[in-house]
């Protein structure tokens, strides 16, 4: 993967928060460590924040948002294989991204349940960093608000006076973040105020971010470490194998949430569902359910408690994966086991097992399609792709689904329940596509449209 040059910008600290002021040359982004759940400080032991994992991985993980946004800045321009080849390089981001922050999520909440003597020093330095860190640019804090929700939760039901301190610094910090992305909010709606309008001016504040990153990264440095793309797989062994979503009637929606359950975000989601009587598809992965055994035995984690409220509230859940792989590398017995762990930890969750799958990065060959069948498991795939995991900006995930949909006219919407984007923009999405005369249905276990 391309290594992003070094960007330029400081800020100063104001009582807790965020202020930008002027640029300066930054190092080079710090690798991410192999493991962060073993870094942490032992018992008893202070900690020792002059080589600190935690911070190294936030480092990372900014390194490759910024990577993603340079990558789609100019989404529009691609066309054929050109675009074919910039998701590619994006699914290859996202994969490295995923990864990390699974890791990161679990050190995070590992830190919280740390004692104070333990935990308020590096929490005070990570703050520190993305605070006041004058290697970073403004809109680079878009990266931080899951990191400081995720702190913010595992500190949740700490009452001391330290506790309620670092809650209220990362309370101001969040509210930073909000400033700083009804800013740029807002600047796209002005510029572009509906589907099919032209520009009504230039979002400023955004190009220049984004100026800022091509002044020292190619796209075509990115592009270019990238093969060409898989070719789309023969047809299904069976007609109507893979579901697409292209297949339903006129005016005809399926939302559906990958790569989930998520501990804060795939609630709020399912908050806002409810309320807008939505049903929906979750395809979930794996590792985020629990673990198998050799012998066969499923340990489910304190998340499948989120898969079976899904359940519980009638949405479906369907496979994906294990691990998350790219599954049209795989064949034989790994392909298998990525496929068999979930279709097990699902079934070991009340009522959260179904037919459907789908492959990460959408990644299949004829191959990968076969094995599914073994496991009598159906491929679901999507025509409607939001790009909520490589646009921060809400208006402007919420514009490429409008703007998609008015082309397909029915389909599978793809978002994500890892991130808050899909909460943000589906309370703007519902009303106005019903508004246009659009419903919203779901699939049963098998596949089949159900209202």
């Amino acid at each position: 993967m391309s290594q992003l040059a070094p960007l330029l910008f400081a800020s100063a600290l104001v009582g807790g928060g965020f202020l930008a002021l002027h640029h300066r040359q930054a190092p080079p982004p710090v690798q991410p460590p192999a493991s962060l759940t073993s870094t942490l400080a032992s018992p008893g032991l202070a900690p020792d924040l002059s080589s600190d994992p935690l911070l190294e991985a936030l480092r990372s993980d900014l390194h490759l948002q910024r990577q993603l946004i340079l990558l789609f800045a100019d989404e529009g321009s691609f066309k054929g294989k050109d675009l074919a080849r910039a998701l590619e390089a994006g699914h290859r981001l996202h994969h490295d991204r995923r990864d990390l922050v699974h890791q990161l999520n679990g050190a995070l909440l590992k830190l919280c349940a740390q004692a104070p003597a333990l935990r308020d020093p590096e929490i005070r330095h990570l703050l520190g960093w993305m605070e006041g860190d004058p290697e970073l640019l403004d809109l680079d804090r878009l990266a931080f608000r899951d990191t400081l929700r995720i702190l913010q939760h595992g500190l949740l039901k700490d009452v001391t006076s330290e506790g309620l301190g670092l809650k209220a610094r990362i309370t101001r910090d969040l509210g930073t973040l909000d400033r700083l992305e009804r800013s740029v909010d807002a600047e796209y709606r002005k510029v572009f105020g509906g589907v099919g309008q032209a520009p009504l001016g230039r979002r400023e504040l955004w190009e220049s971010y984004v100026a800022q990153l091509r002044r020292r990264v190619s796209v075509q440095e990115l592009l270019a470490a990238v093969p060409e793309a898989q070719p789309a797989p023969t047809s299904p062994a069976k007609p109507g194998a893979e579901l697409d979503g292209s297949h339903l009637p006129d005016k005809v929606l399926v939302l559906s949430f990958d790569d989930g359950p998520h501990r804060l975000y795939t609630e709020e989601i399912k908050a806002i569902l409810l309320k807008e009587h939505v049903p929906a598809l979750f395809f979930e992965v794996g590792r985020n359910l629990g673990t198998e055994n050799a012998a066969g035995q499923v340990q489910l984690s304190h998340l499948s408690a989120l898969t079976e409220g899904l359940v519980q509230a009638g949405f479906l859940v369907g496979n994906h994966s294990y691990t998350h792989a790219q599954l049209s590398k795989e064949t034989g017995a790994p392909l298998d086991l990525e496929i068999r762990e979930t279709d097990q930890l699902l079934r070991a969750i009340p009522g959260a097992h179904s037919q459907l799958f789908r492959f990460p990065y959408g990644a299949r060959t004829a191959v990968q399609l076969k094995a599914l069948e073994a496991f009598h498991l159906r491929s679901v795939l999507w025509n409607i792709d939001s790009l909520d995991w490589a646009d921060p900006v809400p208006s402007s995930v919420a514009d490429r689904v409008l703007k998609t949909i008015a082309r397909e006219k029915r389909g599978i919407i793809l978002f994500h329940d890892i991130h808050d984007r899909a909460g943000k923009v589906l309370p703007i999405l519902i009303p106005k596509l019903r508004a246009e005369g659009y419903t919203f249905a779901g699939l049963d276990a098998e596949g089949n449209l159900r209202p």
